[in-house]
């Protein structure tokens, strides 16, 4: 019936005082070690300076209202209120206990005749619950109190009481645990108050680690004092025993035997939903249950998720702790638990299910789920979340033939060709292992593992030949291939026909994205609609066909998947339109981004974005950059690695390179020499741009004349149609130049491909000027045209691909530190594969390839 006294360490809490101390009723609401009763006590001691403060800690016995009326006189009696001394004599042993209300208006009548401003702390009043008859004490002592009398009540859940019309009245003050945790400041407060000298990182580590929770902030204050921090904050606290012990006495032991078991149960995931639960219960009451706890402040927050079951966060300490607890009590239980967790697991997330089927000792479990799920993972670009879930698959198992595959693919994807193949070998020798029936499935995976392995060698080209090959077995054969095999399998197909021109090359891709989508595999879905979009240029409509790249591109950026390899096709493709369109500072940042994201041995794409970033720096004027581009457009000319209308595009793009260098015979000269067939279209047309610039309009229509009229892309169109223009005017012919440039016009209105006409700036003017008054279709185009050239080429720069979701933002900040990926993960709370899942993300989105480079990418552009 007193206050406590004051704590060592205890620090102010100034942004809390307002609401404690300026309203007529404050309710506070947490768990244990929230520091309701430290605020409250502070705020009866700051009212003893002028008025009286009156205390009583509820406790179970209060159950009884007229007990708890008889402790709310007593505690009168010790908080020393002189002045009402002989008006509580009475009270005392009034005849009115028998009937609580009443009793509880005579004392209200006393308290309307102090003078003195007074505080009623009521503390633990979740021990009124279930207690219909002292809650309505309490209800009538909020409704009836006299203005000089604020009541201040602290409870780990609060009993029903009616606050509603204190809460539209706006008299009352409700925080919970949110307002109640300690701020990033009040934890520096803390440390710094309990005298020890922690640098910046480490408190930090110590709020991020806590969340805030006052007496985990308290814990690690304790723990660092007695044997400092031996290993990284979050895995000491987790390790902490004190603190595990103040859990088991302060918040089990609180709890009735079905919501401790339930507790117990449900706390060995941080994430967990209903259905979870249920599955490791053998229950059907976990969201009811759920709710309860978090009702009952007991550590659970729900999820702001959109799936359709609700989602709920275990505070992350509390969960360790707790689960530990259930590990060391009942060990079969847990167990069993984790077993029946890891069947739940395996269809949602494996990594996941592999870490709770090694939890329950059954390894074999462990590894047919990783046999099952490992190429999923990796074509959904969890590849590191593959590989940890590999490090967890115990040794010698029967289905040890897919982890040396699953190692022999990423061994690929890294060149590393020669190891890769030892594990191939491995895994061929452990086959006999496998089980009859799964050993089909294996060696389709074994032959999407032998595409990737013919697409680094040879290029994306000869692994969709060898896909065609291999799709022809699956027609011919009595075995249907899994789901994941068919999509990469038809992708790697679409993506080889799509980089020669030549096929079915949309129908497969559209095929491979339907495959996938309906099997959940958004990141294979979302390359195989990447790649689909330099193909769907040759069906026109290229609005749709933007509009398609830019919601994959926003999907992925949904998932953190922004700077996924697969995607570069969508990226290099919204360049290669802004080049189009004439946005060239746009284009040039969207080609070079889809360069920085490509997958390496993808040789023909690196090619076709080459080539359109050395037109855009020329249209720039970055002569210096035009030429870095066409220095590796020969390097992969010179390898043999291009497609066979290369050779052709690389004259043509030097010849227009010393064009702008002012070598114009050279340049001539290069142009006059004839190519080895097969030519590319654009090749011709860059030939003739070069003839047009050097004042040889009659050979620049000679060299149009070469390119066929029939089945033009609509921007080939527009190129030869506005490059005849050109040679017409030069030679003086104004009807043909007008016809030419109605038919150009024709094809660039649609979409605004108005590239062509910008690209040759002022010579184009005049013509554009008089077709207006010649006569044309497309009065609208001429217009926006002729008002392009005027004002000069927009810097509109497309920023999406540099943008940092808030938790990548945070782990940038740890790229600056000599933390190692596990340390980050420690230190976040996170899984080591989930780190290194944000940091890929990070450096895909910055477009570099190490820590360093990301820091000074990021300094760069004002992250730090």
């Amino acid at each position: 019936m007193t206050a406590p006294s004051q704590a060592a360490h205890t620090i102010e809490r100034g942004r809390l005082v307002p609401f404690i101390d300026h309203r007529h009723v404050v309710v506070l609401v947490g768990m244990a070690g929230y520091g309701k009763s430290t605020l409250l006590a502070a705020a009866a001691r700051r009212q003893q300076v002028e008025g009286a403060a009156i205390w009583l800690g509820v406790d179970d016995s209060d159950r009884s209202p007229v007990r708890l009326v008889s402790d709310l006189i007593t505690a009168m009696d010790l908080a020393g209120l002189e002045e009402l001394g002989a008006d509580l004599e009475p009270l005392r042993a009034s005849g009115l206990r028998a009937e609580p209300l009443a009793l509880v208006d005579s004392l209200l009548e006393v308290l309307y005749q102090a003078a003195l401003p007074l505080t009623l702390v009521l503390d633990d009043v979740q021990d009124l619950t279930g207690s219909p008859g002292s809650i309505q004490v309490v209800d009538h002592i909020l409704k009836w109190a006299p203005t000089n009398l604020r009541i201040a009540v602290a409870a780990r859940v609060v009993p029903p009481l009616r606050l509603q019309r204190l809460r539209l009245d706006d008299r009352l003050a409700y925080l919970t645990h949110e307002e109640l945790a300690f701020s990033p400041e009040e934890t520096s407060d803390a440390v710094r108050v309990a005298g020890l000298d922690l640098d910046a990182e480490t408190v930090e580590a110590i709020h991020r680690a806590t969340g805030g929770w006052p007496a985990g902030v308290r814990m690690a204050i304790l723990s660092s004092r007695q044997y400092g921090f031996r290993q990284q904050v979050p895995t000491q606290l987790r390790r902490d025993q004190a603190l595990a012990e103040y859990l088991a006495t302060e918040v089990l032991a609180s709890l009735t035997d079905d919501l401790r078991d339930f507790v117990l149960d449900s706390t060995l995931d941080e994430h967990v939903c209903p259905s979870l639960i249920d599955s490791v219960r053998g229950t059907h009451n976990a969201e009811a249950l759920l709710e309860q706890c978090v009702a009952d402040g007991l550590f659970l927050s729900r999820g702001a998720g959109d799936s359709e079951e609700a989602w709920y966060y275990w505070h992350p300490l509390f969960a360790a702790h707790i689960h530990r607890r259930l590990v060391a009590d009942y060990p079969e239980r847990a167990a069993a638990q984790h077993a029946a967790a890891a069947d739940w697991w395996s269809a949602v997330d494996a990594p996941i299910a592999i870490r709770h089927a090694v939890a329950a000792g059954d390894g074999e479990q462990a590894s047919r789920i990783f046999a099952d799920r490992w190429l999923e993972l990796f074509l959904e670009g969890q590849v590191d979340a593959m590989l940890d879930a590999l490090e967890l698959v115990p040794k010698g198992s029967v289905y040890s033939a897919d982890t040396h595959l699953a190692r022999a693919l990423t061994l690929v994807q890294g060149g590393r060709m020669g190891d890769a193949q030892v594990e191939i070998d491995e895994a061929q020798n452990a086959r006999i292992l496998l089980p009859d029936e799964a050993k089909a499935e294996f060696e389709d995976r074994m032959a999407v593992v032998a595409l990737f392995r013919t697409g680094v060698g040879l290029g994306v080209s000869a692994a969709g030949e060898a896909g065609t090959a291999l799709l022809e077995r699956f027609d011919l054969g009595q075995h249907s291939p899994v789901p994941a095999v068919l999509a990469s399998v038809q992708m790697f197909v679409g993506m080889g026909e799509a980089r020669l021109q030549a096929g079915p090359a949309l129908e497969m891709l559209r095929s491979s994205a339907a495959t996938a989508h309906d099997t959940g595999l958004v990141a294979l879905e979302l390359t195989a609609l990447a790649e689909s979009c330099f193909p769907a240029v040759a069906e026109g409509r290229l609005g749709e066909v933007h509009e398609l790249a830019v919601t994959v591109l926003a999907r992925a950026d949904e998932r953190g998947w922004v700077g996924l390899a697969t995607l570069a096709p969508a990226v290099a493709f919204l360049g290669w339109l802004d080049y189009c369109r004439a946005n060239l500072t746009a284009a040039r940042t969207q080609l070079e981004r889809g360069l920085s994201m490509m997958l390496p041995f993808d040789f023909e794409l690196r090619g076709l974005t080459l080539d359109y970033l050395t037109m855009a720096c020329l249209a720039l004027g970055d002569v210096a950059g035009a030429k870095r581009a066409v220095t590796q457009v020969r390097a992969l000319v010179e390898s043999g690695r291009s497609a066979p209308a290369w050779p052709s595009m690389l004259a043509g793009l030097e010849g227009l390179v010393l064009m702008a260098e002012g070598r114009t015979c050279e340049a001539v000269a290069l142009a006059r020499q004839p190519v080895a067939e097969p030519e590319d279209p654009l090749a011709r047309a860059n030939r003739a741009k070069v003839f047009v610039q050097a004042g040889l309009a009659g050979e620049a229509l000679a060299e149009l004349d070469h390119i066929p009229t029939t089945n033009r892309l609509v921007y080939v169109e527009c190129v030869c149609r506005s490059l005849e223009a050109e040679a017409h005017v030069a030679l003086g012919d104004l009807n043909a130049a007008h016809a030419s440039l109605e038919l150009a016009l024709a094809a660039a209105e649609p979409d605004g491909l108005y590239g062509p006409f910008l690209s040759a700036g002022e010579p184009v003017t005049g013509l554009l000027k008089a077709h207006l008054r010649h006569g044309t279709a497309h009065p609208t185009a001429v217009t926006h045209v002729l008002g392009r050239i005027a004002q000069g080429q927009p810097h509109n720069v497309t920023g999406w691909g540099e943008r940092l979701t808030e938790r990548e933002q945070v782990i940038l900040q740890y790229l600056a530190t000599n933390l190692t990926n596990a340390e980050i993960a420690e230190a976040e709370f996170i899984s080591l594969h989930t780190a290194k899942t944000h940091i890929a993300h990070i450096y895909r989105k910055l477009g570099v390839s190490s820590r360093r480079a990301a820091i000074r990418r990021a300094a760069e552009l004002e992250l730090y």
